[in-house]
């Protein structure tokens, strides 16, 4: 059979995605077996404005690689697929459209209509990543495909805020949370990153203290009192002098002794007409700055928690969008905060109040989307109450150890000292886009929570209400992802991005396992616990991957502000989807790993001698068919009964395959994706490819139809093996073999039409594992490898035929003798010499093979001494030369302190390389000598 003599990646994957879906391979009805065990897992859903990166790749390849094993294993399989209406996100994207083309902002338009421009962009722009999900090959149930917004979906979030509202788990409270000016929302401490200041500076600040007989009296607002209502000043030092606008009081330890005459005195605070007052409280440290603390409670966290305890004024001195309002005084309304700084320093500068500024390590919290340096802001929100929810996620760790985090370390203890330490959860969010609360308003301000404004109206007797302009974190929604996409409190007819099925809540919830990033365990993970706890009654999965980062090539973040991203569709433009999936799924389970090209060009080679080896059984296959399975030990046994008996090199493949099969499955069921795919690699590589074609190749090309049709039936095993991480090259391949149909099916997929991807994936068999086959051909595989060592390394031309002594137990003698065919013809010898002990020319290359065995090769008549002697010394003083670099630079340990990691361990890996070589050269030199 003629197949074309190279592989081309991009016609296959074009050609066989559309096939399967079109098929419905990728739906759970596909499965036939009404016993049949589920299996299910969950897309982290990307966001709707989103499109593939490296992190997504690999996080998809992990997932599809579980699910088509899965599913050849004969599992009932449910890959769901989704995105993200992504709230923030998705708004900035249609505002900026918005601008651009009507030169319009949302609020020109209105709510109504800008929501509508929202969904209309999604339809018409949205999604990208759903098209792009294809082409990575996913084996995602498109039927079933989910958005956050739609209909069944929101339908879910209303009846989760209702009942948590109902049971007094969500309130509405005044808090300091989180604001972004730029965005103008507020953020959940996950959406705030922390990150160092360049120019961080600690300002100590000088407040005068009156007398208790003048509390009354009230501070000048141009400088501090004069006369004997001054005793002394206290000095604050603080980050950010602007907010000294809003403090209420000043704080110290009550067991302070510098201080403890001032508590209960008055300051008048400096810029303002206000008095503030000096109070005690533990929180305080005596230890830090001056020991005395200017309390803000409308504009810190900690400051407001003092300001709870002692009753203080809590006092908004900023707009939303971070300039002062009229509470920080005229002389400062309207300037934006940092420009409200500067002039709080210049001002207390004049009055001689400012003490000194130091340089200091700060580290701001930036909302993680726009940058924009978060400010703490003193607001009216809804929340959730996360202490009995928390309590729900940690029994179920500390009683089952669930979920199962892979790798364990530190993940469990990262995740169960998170919980431990939860605060209530910040939901509404300032935005048009999103879920908006159910929450509705009548005139005098009372709240009426409910499912729908019909049943509002109703408890509140009129239907003159307004419902909350806000809407909920984008996390809410996800949070109910692994069950409300299956279907919880959808209805029939429901408007859906994808089919219901009545069945599938109960089928597929819990679902097995989630693989997703660090980054997310608390901002999803946790949150999906305590959701699938609260209303399911159950954990929402068993396991949890967490998959490490894909860096770049100096193992740097990949990110837009550098320009150092690796766009997926470039790699697989260039190498195949198939070689972006086995490069991926080669690192190892939650280590981060910098993208290497050569490395994705390697498994693109990988896959071409895949192709080739293929190429050479077909075109030497008339005749000859795929088997249903290999020969199973009772077929054996017959056949030898027969006096037909299977040669070494057939008994060790068949080994080798089923050895292969149970270690890849083991490595699966533990999640060592990396493990799987080294003993793919070295199956097909070295044992298929490189042995045993070569073993084979002469019965094979002489038209012997039995081995022929071995070798075919093997190869159809091994793509089996392979497909879950090649499945493109898989099913191009076996769909080309001599015999194959759906009656190599797993029997759950009988009538389906025919593909690699139903097939029974191999367990491994016991018995055709054959330990002394393996033995023995491990011996004749190092006896060849020795001996074309020393042909490259003492320059032996190929075609010049050489002999081989061998020295050794009659063992390993009798291995030689039985195999001396095989033996000559790859080593290209004219003889094999098989003693106890050597006698050949001293002039001979020596090798030690295991076992006590030895082998020479005499050189006398196959290259010229002198020149090869030459050519060795000069090969030995190059290779020193290389040498004493390294040396010099792995002794600097500056370099080596400052040098990315995988950079000194590449060179202290070729350094042992060289140092191999050189005394393996210089073996070969005194053998000449």
């Amino acid at each position: 059979m003629e197949i074309p003599k190279a592989y081309d990646p991009s016609q296959a994957e074009e050609n066989h995605y559309a096939r399967w879906e079109s098929s419905g391979f990728f739906a759970p009805e596909i499965n036939e077996d009404p016993n049949a065990e589920p299996f299910s897992i969950v897309i982290p859903p990307p966001n709707v404005t989103g499109t593939l990166h490296m992190g997504h790749a690999l996080q998809h390849t992990l997932m599809d690689v579980l699910t088509r094993w899965k599913r050849m294993l004969g599992y009932r399989t449910l890959f769901l697929v989704g995105v993200d209406h992504a709230g923030i996100s998705t708004q900035l994207m249609v505002t900026r459209q918005l601008k651009k083309e009507e030169h319009n902002n949302p609020k020109d338009i209105g709510r109504e209509a800008f929501t509508a421009k929202v969904w209309e962009w999604k339809n018409k722009y949205g999604c990208e990543i759903t098209r792009q999900i294809r082409r990575e090959g996913l084996s995602v149930d498109w039927t079933r495909e989910r958005f956050t917004m739609e209909e069944n979906l929101s339908r879910a979030v209303r009846e989760v805020f209702v009942r948590l509202y109902e049971e007094g788990w969500i309130y509405r409270g005044t808090r300091i949370v989180n604001w972004c000016p730029k965005d103008k929302t507020v953020l959940s401490d996950l959406e705030v990153k922390e990150e160092k200041a360049k120019d961080g500076k600690l300002y100590y600040l000088k407040y005068p203290v009156k007398s208790f007989e003048s509390r009354l009296q009230p501070a000048s607002a141009a400088a501090p009192p004069e006369g004997g209502t001054q005793n002394k000043f206290i000095t604050v030092a603080t980050t950010r002098p602007e907010t000294m606008l809003g403090d209420t009081a000043v704080a110290v330890n009550p067991e302070d002794e510098r201080y403890k005459d001032l508590i209960g005195k008055t300051i008048a605070l400096p810029l303002t007409n206000r008095e503030i007052p000096i109070i005690a409280d533990e929180y305080v440290e005596s230890e830090f700055g001056t020991g005395a603390v200017k309390i803000t409670p409308a504009h810190d966290a900690n400051d407001w928690e003092i300001g709870e305890r002692h009753d203080l004024e809590k006092l908004v001195i900023m707009n939303d969008d971070a300039t002062m309002n009229s509470a920080a005084g005229k002389d400062f309304e309207g300037l934006d905060r940092f420009e409200a700084r500067t002039k709080v320093i210049e001002e207390f500068e004049k009055l001689g109040l400012l003490e000194k500024i130091e340089d200091y390590d700060v580290t701001l919290p930036h909302c993680e989307r726009c940058k924009t340096v978060i400010e703490p802001l003193l607001s009216e929100q809804w929340f959730v109450k996360m202490d009995e929810m928390r309590d729900l996620a940690l029994n179920l760790m500390r009683e089952e150890a669930l979920p199962h985090f892979f790798p364990e370390v530190p993940h469990k203890k990262v995740y169960t000292t998170w919980l431990e330490n939860l605060r209530d959860w910040t939901i509404s969010r300032q935005l048009w886009w999103g879920h908006q609360i159910p929450a509705w308003y009548d005139a005098d301000g009372n709240v009426y929570v409910a499912r729908t404004k019909e049943e509002a109206f109703e408890q509140a007797g009129t239907q003159d209400l307004t419902q909350d302009q806000d809407v909920l974190d984008t996390w809410f929604s996800s949070a109910l992802w692994p069950f409300s996409t299956l279907g919880w409190m959808s209805e029939p007819g429901g408007v859906a991005t994808g089919e219901f099925h009545a069945s599938d809540l109960e089928t597929f919830y819990p679902t097995n396992v989630l693989v997703t990033g660090r980054d997310i365990i608390f901002l999803w993970v946790s949150r999906m616990v305590m959701t699938g706890l609260k209303f399911m009654g159950e954990k929402p999965f068993d396991d949890v991957i967490i998959h490490g980062t894909v860096l770049d090539k100096n193992g740097q973040r990949m990110s837009k502000t550098k320009n150092n991203g690796i766009d997926p569709l470039d790699v697989f433009a260039k190498y195949g989807v198939d070689a972006t999936r086995m490069a991926l799924a080669g690192s190892a389970t939650g280590v981060d790993f910098a993208w290497r090209d050569e490395r994705v060009e390697s498994f693109r080679n990988f896959s071409n001698k895949i192709w080739n080896a293929t190429r050479f059984a077909l075109m030497n296959s008339e005749g000859a068919t795929v088997q249903n399975s290999p020969p199973s030990e009772g077929e054996v046994a017959a056949a030898s009964a027969d006096g037909v008996v299977l040669s070494l090199p057939d008994r060790w493949i068949s080994s080798r395959l089923n050895k292969t099969a149970k270690a890849v499955n083991r490595a699966l069921e533990t999640y060592q994706f990396h493990e799987a795919v080294q003993l793919l690699y070295h199956f097909f590589w070295d044992d298929f490819c490189d042995w045993y074609i070569e073993l084979k190749k002469d019965e094979i090309t002489a038209g012997d139809i039995e081995s022929s049709s071995r070798i075919l039936t093997i190869l159809e095993q091994a793509l089996r093996l392979l497909h879950p991480f090649m499945p493109f090259l898989t099913e191009e391949l076996w769909q080309k073999l001599p015999g194959i149909s759906n009656q190599l099916h797993n029997q759950a997929y009988g009538k389906a039409e025919q593909t690699i991807m139903l097939t029974t994936f191999p367990t491994g068999d016991d018995s055709l594992i054959d330990e002394a086959a393996e033995s023995e051909m491990a011996s004749v595989i190092e006896l060849i490898t020795k001996v074309r060592n020393i042909r490259a390394e003492m320059n032996i031309k190929s075609g010049d035929r050489l002999a081989i002594h061998v020295a050794g137990l009659k063992e390993i003698q009798s291995i030689f003798a039985a195999n001396e065919a095989q033996i000559k013809k790859l080593a290209r010898a004219d003889n094999i010499v098989l003693a106890e002990k050597l006698e050949v020319p001293k002039a001979s290359a020596r090798a030690v093979l295991t076992g006590n065995a030895e082998i020479a090769v005499p050189l006398e008549g196959l290259i010229d001494f002198e020149k090869e002697r030459e050519r060795l010394q000069g090969q030995i003083e190059k290779l020193d030369v290389e040498l004493q670099r390294l040396n010099g630079q792995l002794s600097n340990k500056n370099f080596v302190d400052k040098a990315p990691e995988e950079k000194v361990k590449e060179l202290r890996d070729r350094k042992a390389e060289i140092e191999n070589q050189s005394a393996t050269l210089g073996l070969n030199l005194e053998a000449l000598n």
